[in-house]
């Protein structure tokens, strides 16, 4: 049994992956490491400093710096000294960093919207099921 769910498991990884740089193409402007960067700050909602995206994304901080620093200097980010530690910087979306990703992902909604509705309602039921099930359980196996 445990080799039949790896498989679907494995399965499901490019196939969401296709669905979700379908509905991504076009949405934004920056490359796809800047996008990801700001993405995943927006995600957290709070200040990050350069290890905590570094650690979040995966990216050798060394990466980052340039691709922070462009981010900066294009006003998607905000760089400021922390408070408790005057010594770190945290990063932060900018009000156009932040407006860039509100619209990016109202695009993606409108999009997938527009493929939902070429599902009947039974199948858009069993797909909201599947979806919550699948979450579940991998938040389940992470405990």
């Amino acid at each position: 049994m445990n080799q039949e769910i790896a498989k679907e498991y494995i399965a499901l990884i490019p196939n969401l992956f296709e669905s979700f740089s379908e509905l991504n193409k076009g949405a934004s402007e920056l490359t796809h490491m800047q996008n990801h960067v700001i993405e995943y700050i927006y995600m957290q909602q709070k200040s990050l400093n350069l290890k905590e995206i570094s650690s979040g994304l995966n990216v050798a901080k060394q990466q980052l710096t340039n691709i922070i620093s462009e981010l900066v200097s294009t006003g998607y980010l905000i760089k400021e000294t922390d408070k408790k530690d005057k010594r770190a910087i945290l990063i932060s979306l900018s009000a156009k960093g932040t407006k860039t990703q509100e619209e990016k992902w109202k695009a993606i909604y409108q999009k997938f919207s527009e493929n939902l509705s070429k599902l009947n309602e039974e199948d858009r039921r069993d797909l909201q099921f599947a979806l919550h099930k699948v979450n579940l359980l991998l938040n389940k196996m992470e405990d």
